[in-house]
């Protein structure tokens, strides 16, 4: 490029105004270009994000495979005649174990509760837990209540 006194000289010697609009073209020229550059990141930025949301699902999906695997590990050590089922006697067998004290904690549930657990794991009332009922009823109660939980258990309560 060339220098910006040999550009203005020459239009210093047309008019003044002449300067003052190449100035002011310049400066337009500068914002355009810079407004061009802000859109590229800006457009790069937007990209990342949602390449990162299908990042969080994935893990999140992993996260969840991994727990059902230990799930399904962990009811495996609690089956001791190998049924497939959890009886009472089997999961208080296997109540103070570290791995049932974990799974307890993960789930935010005292181990003084333990029977009220498995309780509302045994959704058929069979007095057994299967693989299923297990796994479904962990995952289920996996984190605190939501207020959809709450207003369901408020309008079972009021229809009763």
């Amino acid at each position: 490029g060339i220098d910006w006194q040999d550009a203005a000289v020459p239009l210093m010697a047309v008019s003044p105004i002449a300067i003052f609009f190449f100035l002011v073209y310049v400066i337009l020229m500068v914002l355009l270009v810079m407004n061009v550059l802000l859109g590229i990141f800006c457009q790069c930025a937007l990209d990342t994000a949602a390449a990162d949301k299908e990042n969080v699902i994935a893990m999140q999906l992993n996260e969840k495979h991994r727990f059902v695997e230990t799930l399904e590990e962990l009811f495996s050590s609690w089956d001791d005649s190998g049924d497939g089922k959890c009886s009472i006697d089997e999961f208080h067998n296997h109540l103070s174990d570290e791995p049932t004290q974990a799974l307890l904690r993960s789930l935010e549930i005292e181990a003084r509760d333990a029977v009220a657990l498995f309780e509302l794991l045994d959704a058929d009332g069979s007095g057994e837990v299967d693989l299923q009922e297990f796994v479904t009823g962990c995952i289920t109660l996996r984190g605190g209540a939501k207020a959809v939980h709450v207003e369901k258990i408020s309008t079972a309560n009021r229809i009763f």
